[in-house]
């Protein structure tokens, strides 16, 4: 692993914090926390002196976080950059509040790169361990009792509105009527839901729910609405030809308050397990594997490098025929990336076989240096709800990882 620097891993812990803050709130106040909160841990760690919060907007020719060089210079450096960072973290959730704090610290640990993680525990530090804490802390206090009623009238007006946001309301309107329409004879909470028509009907709420809905057992509820998720991430993939379904996990836990999402979780409600569709998965491997390899060369040669790889496997694999990369000439790279239907058809346990061996051969040919953080920044870039869906076809990152350390 290569020396990372006092400065170098200061800084880009803060800046990452800064830019998470400023993405669920705003930059002016995201500056302000963190100044604030370096000040008050100033008179614990004497070397925030050398520390200083620029208070303007983020471009790429400006340095949020300006650090001096004297930091190099403190004494039992990592004990002490270690003990700050964890009562940094814990302070930080605090002042976010129980609903931004609730998956807060977990997001700043994916954002870092692998390096920074590496060094982080080094230091004796859990960030998942912090995170636990935290959530603990939190449901112990618990107190606020939500019925079947309050969650499903809550979360349907949520999928509406995240629908509404990025295809329009009569998308909207669409897909919750179709969803509940054909999904209610599988799940009885459903036929207590009625989704309103706010297209033609004013000052009338997006979702009426019966509260008879309060008799059913929670658990069922729970599962309803894992159902529903799932078939949006999905379906809505589809229809806008978008594989990362506009993030809808992150979307909804960024907009869901913390009491619900405890709520949720009590019913059985597990964002990250998704069932995703096989097109939408072989869609976003695909494109996170361009997305990595581009770093260090262009698009184009990348799109040349997948296609003879694909072309390499098609013998072995004949489904590979039903994936088409062409030449990248959009700033979005899902649109050069088709996937035929016929690809739902395909046995997991086949694909599976075929995306290790595809991601395998990618890890290969980045070479021994390139190669090394290769599978970190894939698994990161996926996202967990990707991974775990990969994992139950049978792909095993791990082997890939071993087999490169035994080359």
């Amino acid at each position: 692993m290569p020396h990372l620097t006092n400065k170098e891993f200061l800084g880009l812990i803060l800046k990452s914090t800064i830019g998470i803050i400023g993405r669920r709130t705003s930059e002016p106040y995201a500056y302000l926390v963190i100044e604030t909160l370096l000040n008050d841990l100033k008179r614990r760690y004497d070397f925030l002196r050398y520390v200083k919060i620029q208070k303007k907007l983020i471009t790429e020719d400006f340095n949020v976080v300006d650090i001096d060089d004297n930091i190099e210079n403190i004494g039992n450096g990592s004990d002490v950059i270690g003990g700050f960072l964890r009562d940094f973290m814990i302070n930080l959730a605090d002042r976010m509040g129980k609903n931004a704090g609730f998956y807060f610290i977990r997001e700043i640990k994916e954002d870092l790169p692998f390096q920074y993680e590496q060094k982080i525990k080094d230091m004796g530090v859990d960030l998942d361990l912090i995170q636990a804490e935290f959530i603990l802390e939190f449901k112990s206090s618990f107190k606020f009792s939500l019925t079947n009623y309050d969650v499903l009238k809550n979360i349907f007006t949520l999928f509406f509105e995240l629908l509404e946001s990025k295809a329009g309301r009569n998308f909207a309107y669409e897909t919750l009527i179709e969803l509940v329409g054909r999904l209610s004879t599988q799940y009885e909470s459903l036929r207590y839901i009625k989704i309103n028509d706010v297209r033609s009907i004013q000052n009338v709420e997006i979702v009426s729910v019966d509260k008879s809905v309060n008799t059913i057992d929670p658990k069922q509820i729970g599962t309803t609405i894992q159902k529903i998720v799932q078939e949006i991430i999905n379906e809505v993939s589809t229809a806008l030809h978008d594989e990362n379904s506009f993030n809808i996990i992150n979307d909804l836990k960024n907009r869901i308050n913390a009491d619900y999402i405890f709520k949720l979780e009590e019913m059985g409600v597990n964002f990250e397990v998704i069932k995703l569709k096989q097109i939408v998965l072989v869609k976003k491997v695909i494109k996170t594997l361009i997305d990595i390899l581009s770093e260090s060369s262009t698009e184009s040669y990348t799109v040349l490098i997948l296609k003879n790889i694909l072309e390499k496997f098609k013998e072995k694999f004949s489904f590979f025929n039903f994936i088409k990369i062409e030449d990248i000439h959009v700033s979005d790279t899902s649109d050069s990336i088709i996937i035929s239907n016929e690809i739902e058809s395909i046995s997991p346990s086949d694909l599976g076989r075929g995306m290790q061996q595809l991601i395998e051969k990618v890890s290969t040919a980045l070479g021994e240096e390139a190669g090394r953080y290769f599978l970190d920044t894939f698994k990161k870039r996926l996202g967990k709800a990707y991974i775990l869906r990969m994992e139950e076809m049978g792909v095993n990152l791990h082997m890939i990882e071993l087999r490169r350390t035994l080359l």
